[in-house]
């Protein structure tokens, strides 16, 4: 990258004009912040030739420049491209992250549908594309197979390498990105026990989970006009789809036409989904005008649902889901008879299909969501009630019991208050 020339007369710091150099093609925006590059200021842009620039100040960000100066450095050459599989037939692979039995493509997800991406985590639908062992139950979307091993992101100024929990690589650094069976995104803060992105610097630990890794910049979201991109940015804003989902401490994405913004939380969002009881696929609703005046409830909590805000439905059966029902309470993508660590115990992954919905251990209430999780023949609703510290399990529980026996006791009271009364 060089510096565009000043222009005259300005005045400048001498280090800023020992880097400066002559740029005479035409540039658009900023790659940082988006924003209009004036080339009569100092500004980086390609060496290669081609349109790309950045400000002076977005270029020297931390977020964007790992702080190696490399002025009289030869360029380093183009990295080799990592190939994610082998052809071994034109229906068959040999992936790097199964690379002990071969892979057949297939289009039959019915056949599929409890089984769940070994990347993404999402479950195989009748429509997918995808690719199953031939001999043992793992499956990959067909996109995600495609996936570079290798590959750059507008959130982070390092590389990043492509992981998964079950390599065979020699110094088993996936043990430590998957110590207790998941990992955690820095760009949705979600967890999952999936593929991801993580940084190739050695003391560097920032990691993407494969849906956050593979957005494109710029984005086209439902939720936001068509003619208005997303662009990752470091800026942030009330996002647009924040009273729908907990989307705190994300990245996020940014419309410069209007100054909207997206977290990844809710940019990653599946817009298609399916719901056991229902044959077609429901669709991610953004609250479009249309149904702003309506009523609907959701199917699975029973309770009223807000059509101003995110929830899925279904066009043909109109059947309304919350995000977080269908989901889960902090749409995390934990797949299903898959076993992670909780403070050094083993805690099992169930669907949640009994004839009665169970209680919760910790929190006392009824497990409404797809998934539960199973630790020492205690049953929890959520991470967040195997996570919470303080309280011993079972406490609020036993608490909603004691409040439920105090209420009847004194309902009792009162009874037999006025029973005496009217003697």
């Amino acid at each position: 990258m060089t510096l565009t020339a000043f222009a005259n007369d300005l005045i400048h710091h001498s280090r800023c004009a020992s880097a400066a150099k002559a740029n005479t093609w035409r540039i658009e925006a900023c790659g940082v912040c988006r924003n209009t590059v004036d080339v009569n200021y100092g500004s980086y842009s390609c060496t290669k030739g081609c349109r790309y620039a950045l400000h002076s100040k977005c270029a020297t960000n931390k977020k964007v420049w790992d702080g190696k100066d490399l002025e009289g450095v030869p360029e380093e050459e183009e990295e080799e491209i990592l190939e994610p599989f082998l052809w071994i037939d034109e229906e068959t692979i040999q992936h790097f992250s199964h690379d002990h039995h071969h892979l057949k493509l297939r289009q039959d997800g019915g056949s599929h549908e409890n089984k769940f991406c070994e990347a993404c985590t999402l479950p195989m639908t009748v429509s997918d594309r995808f690719y199953s062992c031939i001999k043992c139950e793992f499956v990959l979307h067909e996109t995600c197979a495609s996936l570079p091993r290798r590959k750059h992101h507008p959130v982070h100024k390092h590389p990043l390498t492509l992981f998964h929990p079950s390599s065979s690589n020699p110094h088993k650094v996936e043990r430590k990105y998957y110590r207790d069976g998941f990992s955690t995104c820095d760009g949705c803060t979600r967890n999952c026990c999936g593929f991801i992105y993580r940084c190739s610097e050695q003391d560097c630990e920032f990691q993407l989970d494969v849906r956050c890794a593979s957005l494109p910049d710029p984005s086209i979201h439902d939720c936001h006009p068509p003619d208005h991109p997303l662009f990752f940015n470091f800026t942030s804003g009330s996002c647009m789809g924040f009273e729908s989902v907990a989307c705190d401490h994300c990245e996020y994405l940014e419309c410069i036409q209007c100054e909207s913004f997206l977290c990844l939380h809710c940019a990653t969002l599946p817009c298609v989904a399916h719901y056991k009881h229902d044959k077609h696929p429901l669709t991610l609703c953004c609250g479009e005008e249309e149904t702003r005046d309506l009523k609907y409830w959701c199917e699975i909590c029973e309770n009223k649902l807000d059509a101003t805000k995110w929830f899925y439905t279904c066009d043909s059966c109109r059947v309304t889901l919350h995000i977080k029902c269908l989901l889960g309470k902090e749409v995390y993508y934990m797949k299903p008879n898959h076993i992670i660590k909780i403070n050094g115990k083993n805690v099992d992954i169930e669907y949640n299909n009994g004839n009665t919905r169970p209680v919760c251990t910790k929190c006392g209430l009824r497990c409404i969501y797809t998934l539960v999780y199973k630790c020492e023949n205690e049953i929890f609703c959520s991470l967040s009630c195997l996570f919470q510290p303080g309280l011993p399990l079972g406490y609020h529980y036993y608490m909603t019991r004691r409040i439920m026996r105090i209420r009847e006791t004194e309902k009792l009271e009162e009874e037999v208050e006025v029973e005496l009364a009217n003697q």
